[in-house]
């Protein structure tokens, strides 16, 4: 009768969450790539991804089990972008052939065509509950499946920006289920008054749109792909693209979108920009370009207001998904920008005293320069390696 009972409430947690279908690649020339598509309750609208790249060799012994959760723009594909669309150039691949398997979320908006919200043609009323701890839970339904299909082998929670911040949010309900954490430029509590005062007004203005029923934007991700695309297409054509200083050509308004500090929901602290570089000379200092456009080319194109909530809440105080974080003791390394998320990383590393964390700064670099420099693997890839080796 007990055995049944453990039974019948094991299925009755499960049961929300459901495989709706699983498709199995190689990419790479010798990895294996399995896309599980996964869906939480009745509507078809409530589906996330969880892929799981391998290296294609017979009864290897894995080292670490890095789950990889997405940056708000993206999915798991961020994590698959190599230069000039080279999958053998990827963060992924470089993990995955040094027998690390990847396993990754891609969030719930992934893969919705831009303006079926807004047309009505698919009802996007759920997205009003999608918010980070829908991200938490999705996660932690992924964490179990790890644990079944690599017993015994360490889990390493990572990820960029929002992924950093979810990775947090999970080692922080789940202390426990995690070996270590890779927190690549992506925090929600900064001690900066400035930085607070910021956010608690973002925060009101995103409860106010829940409230009056606005629970999505549909225009930030296709945007920034649509200056993506003229950059590469006619980079010297004038810039007709609203918002932007006149005079600009499509590759310096693309510049200047990515480079120019100006605070916004997106851009949170006082001198944040996402990739250094310069407007007047038309170019990225650090970044390798095509994998920036590589990663937009994968853009979402759909945000969820919750989520934007969450996040600029966060930032204002709200300690929601970091109230616990003595409490995780596993090691901790930490990617951090001078121009993104910068000294609150070195804040956050304070609420994690009972973890040993490792912190690169690079007061040089805008938000997402580790991932998408030129020299990304000396600079992201081989420091993460070393560290998984010292410690797995």
């Amino acid at each position: 009768l007990l055995a049944q009972l453990v039974i019948v409430t094991t299925v009755t947690q499960a049961q929300p969450y459901q495989i709706v279908n699983t498709e199995n690649s190689v990419v790479g020339g010798d990895l294996n790539k399995t896309v599980t598509t996964i869906q939480e309750g009745d509507n078809p609208l409530n589906r996330f991804k969880m892929t799981k790249v391998v290296k294609a060799t017979a009864n290897q012994a894995f080292r670490a089990v890095i789950l990889l959760l997405p940056p708000l723009g993206s999915g798991f594909q961020n994590y698959e972008v190599g230069e000039n669309g080279d999958y053998n150039n990827s963060f992924v691949a470089y993990f995955a052939r040094r027998n690390v398997a990847l396993v990754g979320l891609s969030q719930r908006v992934d893969g919705l065509v831009a303006g079926s919200c807004e047309s009505g043609v698919i009802d996007c009323s759920p997205m009003a509950d999608w918010g980070l701890q829908t991200v938490l839970d999705d996660t932690t339904y992924i964490r179990q499946q790890i644990a079944v299909d690599f017993p015994g082998v360490p889990v390493i929670v990572a990820g960029l920006s929002m992924g950093s911040i979810a990775a947090t949010a999970a080692i922080n309900a789940h202390p426990n289920d995690y070996a270590g954490a890779i927190l690549i430029d992506g925090t929600l509590h900064d001690t900066d008054p400035a930085v607070q005062a910021i956010n608690t007004n973002f925060c009101g203005m995103f409860e106010g749109m829940l409230a009056a029923g606005i629970y999505y934007d549909g225009q930030s991700g296709p945007g920034i792909k649509f200056l993506s695309q003229l950059a590469q297409v006619a980079p010297n054509d004038p810039s007709l693209a609203p918002g932007f200083p006149p005079g600009l050509t499509n590759h310096q308004a693309f510049v200047f979108a990515l480079s120019e500090p100006i605070v916004t929901p997106l851009s949170p602290r006082p001198g944040y920009f996402n990739v250094a570089g310069s407007t007047a000379e038309d170019r990225f200092f650090f970044a390798n370009e095509s994998l920036i456009h590589g990663s937009l080319a994968g853009f979402v194109n759909y945000a969820t207001t919750r989520m934007f909530r969450d996040l600029n809440c966060g930032l204002a105080g709200e300690t929601t998904f970091n109230n616990n974080l003595a409490n995780f003791n596993g090691p901790v390394l930490m990617f951090a920008s001078g121009h993104g998320f910068g000294t609150a990383m070195f804040d956050t590393a304070q609420l994690l005293s009972s973890a040993d964390v490792s912190i690169n700064f690079n007061a040089a670099h805008g938000h997402v320069d580790p991932m998408f420099a030129t020299n990304h693997v000396k600079n992201l890839g081989q420091p993460i390696m070393n560290w998984v080796k010292d410690n797995f």
